[in-house]
């Protein structure tokens, strides 16, 4: 059974799926968060100003949860929420209580699509993001003249343990045959890591699960080996099979 390693946190559902298609996963967080700005999210959760929320990542759904009080923030359950993946439209559900809009979009330029297609240009949201959100979002809703309140409540920032896990990596016997990544932050902090020293990690076939993370892999000068369709598990490894296929394995 082939070895991928995944450089996410834990997860049964990519477990699972992988491990039916007879590939063995290693699971390896390259990021760390830090949440902030939570008691004015909680003030602004209160103001009836916004027509909606947009909630891109599951990171921002969970800083959203640690002000969260449904019964004190009423008024969302009339309002509309947009999410741009299953994962953070399951956790909204979870955390929030609360049905998401945009979960099959895929990606943000998609989703951006699906809100000016349903709301009035007036319209204002509410869009809590990282310290390093990509700025699709805001450019093309701020275009159509839809206003965007943005507020950082989590910061990215590299595990201090990556290099340290790396390293544990490149010396397994059995050596993975893949690497599958998951955000820019994470590609850019693991391809710095793997150029402190020698190993068989970067010749290993490269996986992205979305374009903004298989761009910012071939903006290393790494070449992209497949990339998911959509940002769940089904499509990367879907991604992972045509690969080895088309390679004979």
């Amino acid at each position: 059974m082939m070895k991928i390693v995944l450089f996410k946190g834990e997860s049964e559902d990519y477990q699972r799926i992988f491990r039916e298609n007879n590939f063995e996963t290693i699971f390896v967080e390259p990021l760390q968060f830090i949440y902030i700005n939570i008691e004015e999210l909680s003030q602004k959760l209160l103001q009836n100003d916004y027509d909606g929320m947009i909630l891109t990542s599951p990171r921002a759904v969970e800083a959203v949860s640690k002000c969260w009080d449904p019964t004190k923030f009423v008024i969302w359950n009339s309002k509309d929420v947009y999410t741009v993946g299953e994962m953070s439209s399951q956790k909204i559900k979870l955390l929030l209580g609360l049905d998401a809009l945009g979960a099959t979009a895929g990606n943000a330029e998609n989703l951006s699509k699906i809100i000016l297609k349903d709301k009035k240009k007036t319209s204002t949201f509410l869009f809590p993001c990282g310290n390093l959100r990509s700025e699709t979002i805001p450019n093309m809703l701020q275009s159509e003249g839809i206003t965007l309140d943005a507020i950082t409540v989590y910061e990215t920032q590299e595990n201090e343990n990556l290099k340290a896990l790396l390293m544990e990596l490149n010396n397994l016997n059995d050596s993975p045959s893949g690497l599958a990544f998951f955000s820019p932050s994470g590609c850019e902090y693991i391809h710095r890591q793997l150029q402190t020293f020698s190993n068989r990690l970067s010749l290993l076939p490269h996986f992205a699960i979305g374009n903004s993370t298989a761009h910012k892999i071939e903006n290393l000068g790494v070449e992209i080996a497949g990339v998911a369709a959509k940002p769940k598990a089904e499509s990367l490894v879907e991604s992972v099979l045509k690969y080895f296929a088309l390679q004979g394995s």
